[in-house]
């Protein structure tokens, strides 16, 4: 559980700054989460449920390639401007 004390702390190194109402919320989420943390950590399960043993000899080998240059990335671009994609602005 996280108290106002350590809350504060955190705001102030963040540079934050929250009314007492955000607080209140804020608090109340962030613990929410630690207790959900919590129960993963908790949580009781076996390891053969989830993980299957693979046998090294059936992974494929790793072969670097060259990769495309900044040209051909672009290439099919709708708009291009200096090498970059160009998109629409979604914030002002």
């Amino acid at each position: 559980m996280i108290s106002n004390e350590e809350f504060k702390h955190l705001a102030e190194l963040s540079k934050l700054e929250f009314s007492d109402v955000e607080r209140d919320k804020f608090i109340k989420d962030f613990n929410h989460i630690l207790d959900f943390a919590s129960q993963i950590i908790n949580a009781k399960v076996e390891e053969k449920s989830f993980i299957r043993s693979i046998p090294l000899e059936d992974l494929r080998e790793d072969i670097v390639k060259q990769g495309l240059t900044q040209a051909e990335v672009v290439s099919n671009a709708p708009k291009q401007k200096k090498g970059c994609y160009v998109v629409p602005r979604i914030m002002e």
